[in-house]
This record gives structure tokens, C-alpha cells and sequence, in this order.
């Protein structure tokens, strides 16, 4: 393999050091004693979210219900319905409901600044997902921590499938979705370091349909390129909602052009198994993790411990041949982590103390 670009290794060594500190803060740590914060306390949470569907949206969910459950928190879920108005308007409610954590999944940041303010002058501590508000320390008082699925590294860990099964050489039609905080640092690593690194590798087309049902426009969009355009060969998806669409119009074609994409839900793991010769890899978190680390959070944020700025969860790339034919089993999300360490569950800001809670909770239960 030809030697990296500075640009691309400067890069990487970014992305080695934020995966250091990662692994520092991620620690169990405390002496098991439920802080006074906490103890005996009624907690009560919401989860607002752009949009509720979808395989992704709904494990992650239930990974924030059931972790939520672990711990006696009443959680709340309000699902926009892409509508930001709405999440908004659910912050300034979350706030005035006097709720103890509000959890914040995708939106604008510009359309929810004000909102998020609000409930940081309030003492309500923010933890968001898949996106971040320029908010002052004079503010928000280490009670707004940024959460994402380490999306430099999803770009560069299926970016770099392709490029190695492409041996550094091919057409690629892209994807991009612009404006979209977790898509556009999976872009910086296309175009700040793969690209100028592998010259190889040219665009052919590039695909931005927004965030809106993108699925059937996909299909449709390079339903079309593949009847125009002969010499295409391979397609990246920085979002899997746009993989499925391309991986339809590509099985139609009945052409074997490589897939390569970012996340994955059991339709996804369905379509890999199906033709593995196609959908060759993605790039994921499981969203469980991501409701359970945000729930972990929330708790220490309510407790008054000190809590990192910015967190990044840790990826890993599932790929079609590391999964069993489709005739010896059908995998599913639930099934990943026979497959990949890590897959499921994680200890990250797991503490002494939120054991001690679970289990004063159920003795509780037992004695009734």
C-alpha cells in the first residue's frame, strides 16, 4: 500500500489521540456510593429526537428506555417528526416541565440554539447526539456534552474498504448529505484525506438528496446514472438510508457494482446476505450504546461529576464476508456482537454507583 499523504496522517493522528482520550474517560470508576444527588430522587428525562424511525432510531430508543429502566428514570421520548420547530418547542417544554436531563438526538444546531440556552441557564444538563451548539462554559457549566458514533473514523474505516478493495483505482459515485453534522465529518475524511491520497480514485457523480425519506430517491437517482454512465465502479453511501436505495437500483441493473456505506440495521444485514458480492461493507455504532451512554451521562450530569466536553463512541466495520451465508443464518443486529467485540453493550460511564442504584431499585421491587 503507497505510503499516506501527510494530510491523511495528520489525520489519523487526530483521530489515534481523540481515541486515547476516549479510552481514558470511558473507565469505571467511584467507590459504589449513590451520590446524595441521587438518592431517593423521583429523575425524569427527555429524549427529543429529529425523527423516530427506522431501524437505527428505534434500537436506539429502546437502548435509552432500557437503560433508563435500569435506574428508576422516567424517561420521556418525543419524536419530532423532522420538524424543528417541534424540537424546539419540546426543549422549552422539557424545561418548563422542570425535567432533571434533557437528551438531544440530531436536529440544527441553529434551529435549537436558543432553545438549548435556555435550558443550560436553567441547570438542565444537555447531552447530544450527532450534533453540537456553540454554547460558552460561562453557560453551560460542563453540563453540555456533545456524543457522536466517531464519524472521522466511520468515514475513514469504510472509505478505506473501498479503496483497498478498489486496489487505490476507480469511478466511485458518492454520497454526501451536506449540512448534517454526522455526515459532513464522515465527508471531511473523503475530501480532506482519501481523495488527495489516493488519486487513483475518481468521482464520477455525487448524490445529496437531504435527510427526507431518501431511500426511493436514491434508487431512483442512480437508477438512472446506471443507465447513463458504463464505467462506474464502485458507490459509497455515507448514510445507510441512501445504501439501501443504491443497493435496489444496483441489484435491478443486475450489474455487480461494490457498496460500501456508514451504520447498519437488520434490513441492511438482510440485503448484505443477500448479495454479499454487492453490499461489501458499512461502518457502525450500535445505537443501543448510544441510548445507554446517553442515559450513564445524563445520570453523572444530574450527580455533578465533571463530564467530558466531547465523547466518541467506538465503530466498527461490518463486512460481508465475516458473516455466515444467508442459508447457514440470518443475522441481525441483535447478532453483531457474536461477530464483533464491543457489539451491544458497552461499561463506558459505567460507574460503581449506577450498579449500587440498580440494585437498590430492585431490592425495593422484591420487598414489595
Amino acid at each position: 500500500m503507497r505510503r499516506l499523504t501527510s494530510g491523511l496522517f495528520s489525520i489519523m493522528l487526530v483521530i489515534l489521540l481523540v481515541s486515547c482520550l476516549t479510552f481514558a474517560t470511558s473507565a469505571k470508576d467511584g467507590d459504589g456510593k449513590i451520590p446524595k444527588a441521587i438518592q431517593g430522587e423521583a429523575i425524569r428525562m427527555a429524549l427529543i429526537k429529529e425523527w423516530g424511525t427506522g431501524t437505527h432510531m428505534i434500537t436506539h430508543i429502546n437502548g435509552a428506555r432500557a437503560e433508563a429502566k435500569r435506574y428508576g428514570i422516567d424517561l420521556s421520548v418525543v419524536d419530532a417528526n423532522n420538524n424543528l420547530a417541534k424540537m424546539s418547542e419540546a426543549i422549552d417544554n422539557a424545561v418548563t416541565n422542570k425535567m432533571d436531563a434533557i437528551l438531544i438526538s440530531h436536529g440544527k444546531a441553529d434551529a435549537l440554539q436558543d432553545a438549548v440556552v435556555r435550558a443550560l441557564k436553567a441547570g438542565i444538563p444537555i447531552i447530544v447526539f450527532d450534533n453540537d451548539f456553540d454554547v460558552s462554559y460561562e453557560i453551560h457549566r460542563g453540563k453540555l456534552i456533545s456524543l457522536d458514533q466517531y464519524d472521522l473514523m466511520m468515514g475513514l474505516l469504510s472509505q478505506m474498504s473501498l479503496v483497498q478493495e478498489l486496489d487505490g483505482e476507480g469511478n466511485v459515485v458518492y454520497n454526501r448529505v451536506a449540512n448534517c453534522p454526522p455526515t459532513d465529518k464522515r465527508h471531511r475524511i473523503w475530501e480532506g484525506g482519501i481523495l488527495p491520497t489516493y488519486p487513483g480514485i475518481k468521482v464520477v457523480n455525487t448524490i445529496d438528496l437531504g435527510t427526507d425519506n431518501p431511500m426511493p430517491k436514491a434508487q431512483t437517482a442512480l437508477e438512472t446514472l446506471l443507465t447513463t454512465k458504463s464505467n462506474i465502479d464502485a458507490v459509497y453511501a455515507v448514510w445507510d438510508e441512501y445504501a439501501k436505495g443504491f443497493y435496489n437500483a444496483i441489484v435491478a441493473s443486475g450489474k455487480k457494482i461494490p457498496l460500501y456505506s456508514v451504520d447498519i440495521s437488520d434490513q441492511d444485514l438482510a440485503m448484505m446476505q443477500e448479495h454479499p458480492e454487492i453490499w461489501r461493507s458499512s461502518a457502525a455504532v450500535d445505537s443501543t450504546i448510544v441510548g445507554q451512554v446517553q442515559i450513564r451521562l445524563g445520570l453523572k450530569a444530574i450527580a455533578g461529576e465533571k463530564l467530558p466536553r466531547y465523547y466518541s463512541l467506538k465503530p466498527v466495520l461490518i463486512r460481508a464476508d465475516d458473516l455466515p451465508p444467508k442459508k447457514q443464518k440470518r443475522v441481525t443486529m441483535a447478532d453483531l456482537g457474536d461477530y464483533y467485540e464491543g457489539w451491544g453493550y458497552t461499561t463506558d460511564f459505567l460507574d460503581d454507583w449506577m450498579l449500587a442504584l440498580e440494585q437498590s431499585l430492585k431490592s425495593k421491587g422484591n420487598k414489595k
